[in-house]
């Protein structure tokens, strides 16, 4: 729960107010502009932030059974922007009354953060409306804007040379000799080829396998078939299309990216700045962008010609399954096949309810697809808002509490020309058992 909160909210909330009620909390104070605040402890400073000076503080917030954000969980000191209250009683306010070394909590309605700061439509449904949050502050600095600035210049040199230190390290243990480029790759043969270079436009196949210089794998495509890479073209990194230049069609390399023609200073997606990359990189194709086209509109002509022979042969399917089967039931106007097992009792389902429905899914060929009885795990779904295909939902529409049924659903009304991973395929028609547990 607490990261699913956090994944909405953002990291941001922390810089945002937390307005309060006119509600008191008991323990704790009412001061200026409805700030409730209890004092832990008071350092020995009596100077208090500013707006547009920075503020570094250990903090986390939460409900009173829960913790929905800790600074401790981050990679460095928490640090950001005092601006003008946007709220009476938000964190600004409450920072207002705080010195370096001061440990202060706050309280504010719960409300308050999930309405006006994080900007939910409602309260969470665990969230008891009025119930009270509380935030813990220890403010350990207090920073202008030209001494926010320089902190921030340390961090980054001393990242860069920690990373500068960390790849000294790997070339002395991997004893590697071959010195880097100007650029700072270093590119490491394995085997040398026999074809051309790359020159622009030309269209490179490759593999590759690609690591942070901790080990952490990034992506690797050893295993499959190789990925098209347009010569001259922005591609991953700069270290990659310098390291491909150098390769001939055949030739093998490990590349050792370092960030400055990597990742830079600001990382990318799931890497952090300041961080070298290793690269294990195959060239073994060159071919002209009209071939690999070619090849592509051929790939998804075959693609698209397979699910036709799939969409044929379903009628098939359905048909030898029922004439195996002795089924005399005939087809609803959507093409469902219905068969009742037992009754139920009760009024039917509607649109809006909630339903709590066993199954047993299997392909017509006798495959077992998943049994929800093994499992110990009954569907549950709202009826009408797509939570189910549309085959499920028609089919549970006929049934009473306690009923059973046995279903037979056209791909049109289950995962049509897509599929469902390796077990479905495509147009592949589906046989349901259904016991409808509950519906209100």
């Amino acid at each position: 729960m607490m990261q699913h909160i956090l994944k909405i909210v953002g990291l941001f909330v922390i810089l945002l107010s937390f307005s309060c009620s006119s509600d008191k909390f008991p323990g704790f104070k009412k001061g200026e502009n409805d700030v409730y605040y209890k004092v832990h402890h008071r350092g020995n400073d009596t100077t208090h932030p500013q707006l547009d000076e920075f503020v570094v503080v250990e903090m986390d917030y939460g409900l009173e059974d829960s913790v929905l954000f800790s600074s401790k969980n981050l990679d460095k000191p928490l640090r950001f922007i005092m601006i003008e209250p946007m709220f009476p009683g938000d964190v600004y306010e409450g920072l207002k009354l705080m010195s370096i070394g001061d440990s202060m909590s706050f309280a504010v309605v719960a409300d308050s953060f999930y309405i006006k700061t994080a900007k939910f439509k409602n309260v969470p449904d665990f969230v008891v409306p009025g119930s009270p949050m509380y935030y813990h502050v220890k403010l350990t600095n207090i920073l202008s804007e030209e001494e926010f600035k320089l902190e921030l210049e340390k961090e980054r040199d001393s990242l860069k040379n920690l990373e500068k230190e960390t790849l000294a390290k790997y070339v002395a243990k991997n004893n590697i000799t071959v010195q880097p480029e100007q650029s700072g790759l270093y590119f490491i043969p394995i085997e040398p080829g026999k074809g051309k270079k790359p020159d622009t436009g030309d269209m490179c196949q490759v593999v590759m396998e690609v690591k942070q210089i901790d080990g952490k794998l990034l992506f690797s495509n050893l295993d499959t078939r190789p990925m098209d890479v347009e010569f001259g073209k922005n591609f991953d990194t700069k270290g990659f299309m310098e390291g491909l230049s150098m390769l001939r069609v055949g030739g093998k390399a490990h590349l050792i990216v370092p960030y400055q023609i990597g990742v830079g200073e600001s990382g990318r997606e799931l890497v952090p700045p300041f961080t070298t990359i290793l690269y294990e990189l195959e060239l073994q194709k060159i071919k002209t962008v009209a071939e690999v086209r070619k090849e592509r509109a051929e790939r998804k002509k075959a693609l698209e010609d397979e699910k036709q022979r799939f969409k044929e042969a379903e009628s098939a399917k359905i048909d030898a399954y029922i004439k195996g089967n002795n089924i005399k039931e005939k087809p609803t106007e959507t093409g469902l096949y219905y068969i009742e097992i037992e009754e139920g009792s009760g009024e039917h389902p509607v649109k809006g309810e909630t339903v709590v429905v066993h199954y047993i899914a299997s392909r017509t060929d006798g495959f077992l697809i998943q049994d929800s009885y093994k499992l110990d795990q009954p569907a549950i779904f709202i009826i009408g808002q797509g939570m189910v295909f549309a085959g499920w939902e028609e089919a549970v529409l006929l049934m009473k509490k306690g009923g059973k049924a046995k279903i037979i659903v056209p791909s049109s009304l289950a995962y049509r020309a897509r599929g469902n991973g390796a077990e479905v395929g495509p147009y592949e028609p589906l046989v349901f058992e259904l016991e409808l547990l509950e519906n209100e």
